[in-house]
């Protein structure tokens, strides 16, 4: 079976990794955090299949958010509404 694993690491940061795991979800999500800790990450999420995975900092630290909707982007932000 193919999962989609997200990862952060120590200072906050996620990632995501596609990899093939057993078919038993418990045993995929313990093999998948043992993948991650080998890498100083915590597993945080595992979803059967291949997926893109897209975190807040892919729109708002590209150049074309920073230029065009930012605000937008940053009214929708959780950690920055006042």
């Amino acid at each position: 079976m193919v999962y989609t694993a997200i990862y952060q690491n120590s200072i906050g940061e996620l990632s995501y990794d596609v990899y093939k795991g057993h078919m038993d979800r418990c045993s995929a999500w313990l093999e998948a955090a043992k993948i991650g800790g080998a890498n100083d990450l915590c597993l945080i999420a595992l979803v059967p299949g291949v997926h893109p995975v897209y975190f807040y900092s892919n729109f708002v630290d590209s150049l074309a958010t920073k230029q065009e909707n930012n605000d937008d982007v940053k009214n929708h932000d959780l950690f920055d509404m006042n």
